[in-house]
């Protein structure tokens, strides 16, 4: 390379993500300020050069779900379809500039997970045992 001649830079990569959005009920102040938040880190780390990804999603698995759901007269998919709807919703409402937002319902997540399951399962880190003593 030629003096003078513009050579870009390689931008470090930075990854961020939230908890992911119980979907038993609506999503409440705590899950929009946590939002909010990441995405000003994520906007203030793209200004200063970096390749940011920025994840965020809805956890929509759980005893609460269904028993939710069965009081409406829904189904637990139906129900999570709903409140993931309401999320995202608010979250393109306020401008956030995540990157995926993903599903745990999502075909490709539960075929990911698996994978990763199977993985832990076959090298022995997944296993039925009895465990006694103070739980965190």
């Amino acid at each position: 390379m030629n003096k003078g001649e513009y050579q870009p830079m390689e931008k470090k990569p930075y990854y961020i993500s939230t908890a992911i959005a119980y979907t038993s009920a609506k999503p409440h102040i705590g899950n929009t300020y946590e939002i909010v938040l990441a995405d000003a880190i994520a906007r203030y780390k793209r200004m200063t050069g970096y390749d940011v990804y920025f994840q965020t999603g809805t956890d929509e698995h759980g005893q609460k779900i269904q028993e939710k759901a069965e009081a409406a007269g829904i189904t637990p998919q139906q129900h999570v379809d709903k409140v993931a709807g309401e999320v995202k919703a608010i979250w393109d409402l306020m401008n956030t500039t995540y990157d995926k937002f993903i599903r745990t319902t999502d075909p490709m997540h539960e075929k990911k997970v698996q994978k990763i399951f199977k993985k832990l399962h076959d090298q022995g880190d997944i296993y039925k045992g009895a465990y006694k003593g103070k739980y965190c």
